[in-house]
This record gives C-alpha cells, structure tokens and sequence, in this order.
C-alpha cells in the first residue's frame, strides 16, 4: 500500500510500520492500515460498528441531510449468480438520525456517489450536477481531492473519491495519502459544523 507523503505522519501516530521513500511511503499490506485503523477506532467508547448493513437513502429534514436511511444487506440485495440480475427482498429499512453525515465511497457502491450519496442529492435538486470523475491521474487528483473536501450541502461533507464523483477532477488511487488526509480534513469539518473545537478554525484550534 503506497502512501503519499506527508500522510505518513499519520501513519506514524498510530504506530504503522513502513518503508520510507523519497516522497511515499510503503506498507508492507493494506490489510495491516485497515486492521490497525479500525482497532484504534472500536477501542473508543463512542464508537459503533454497524456491520452487514447498507444504506438505502439519505434522510432530509428542511433541505438538510440529517441522517441516513439503512437496511441489512442481505435482506436489501441479493445478487443470483446464474442470472446476473439483482432480486431485493421487501424488508422494512432503518432510519439513522445523525448531526452530520460523511460520504467517500464516490464509486460504483451501495453508499456511493453512483448510489446513494452525491447522485442522491442531485436526483432531489439539493445539488446541480455530478459530472463524474476524470481519468486517472493520481498526482494532480491528490491535491485536488484534499482542497475540495467541503460540506457540500448543510448536513453532508463529502471526502474522497466522492469529491472527485461530484467535482469532476481526476480520479485517485493507487496512492492513499489524500485518502487520508481528505478524511482528517473531513473530520474537522464536521466537529466545525457541531460547534466544537477543531483544526480548520485557528481559534478554536487553540482552544
């Protein structure tokens, strides 16, 4: 797994061995940054894990996402191996009240700009367009993906590949440093958008 520096660092607090280069660095597996990541996360008290389960739809209140709508993902998409063909089993789904709502999937996916996160809001007017990304072009779509991550309507922040779904700029990977970043950038933007102290406001930085 190749990541473009300075993401590093963030390998480095949470103690993730790699193999240093000029301008990247390499993990010996993907496997050992997820495991180690999603660790690090369900040690946390204020942490669940919904596994097994999809989204469905977004929840809007008064043009404002505010939560997401869910179902398990067995019952919701059952894809027949002999046919090809999607069958959807009639399941009542879940609603997921949240303050803010994070999407990155950005590619063809059950929760994803294809899916149900940026098309979603285009299909309801919330949003005008979702031109889609370009072709790969990993240095110039790195930065890019980084500078666009943003609260794209009140409620929703999109981060990674989505950015590049609703923005148009060049498509990201193989690397994974704004993968990274774009996430810490998206972080902070939602603790802004609570009204707690966070790291793209200088003043509540220090705080």
């Amino acid at each position: 797994m190749v990541v473009r520096k300075p993401a590093h660092l963030f390998l480095d607090e949470l103690n993730i061995e790699y193999d240093e280069q000029e301008d990247y660095v390499v993990i010996k597996h993907a496997a050992l940054f997820t495991s180690t990541v999603l660790s690090r996360l369900l040690a946390r008290p204020n942490v669940k894990l919904f596994n097994g389960v999809i989204v469905e739809d977004l929840l809007v209140k008064e043009h404002r996402v505010a939560g997401v709508v869910t179902n398990w993902a067995l019952g919701s998409t059952n894809q027949v191996q002999d046919t090809h063909s999607q069958a959807q089993s009639h399941m009542d789904a879940n609603v997921m009240e949240a303050k803010i709502v994070v999407s990155s999937c950005g590619h063809e996916g059950l929760f994803s700009a294809n899916g149900k996160g940026v098309k979603r809001l285009e299909d309801m007017g919330m949003i005008k367009t979702v031109p889609g990304m370009e072709a790969l072009d990993t240095n110039m779509s790195e930065d890019a993906i980084v500078r666009l991550t943003r609260e794209v309507v009140p409620g929703m922040i999109v981060a990674s590949v989505e950015v590049a779904e609703i923005d148009g700029p060049q498509r990201m990977c193989p690397t994974f440093g704004a993968t990274i970043i774009s996430g810490q950038k998206a972080a902070h933007l939602a603790l802004r958008a609570l009204g707690r102290p966070n790291g793209i406001d200088p003043e509540t930085a220090r705080a």
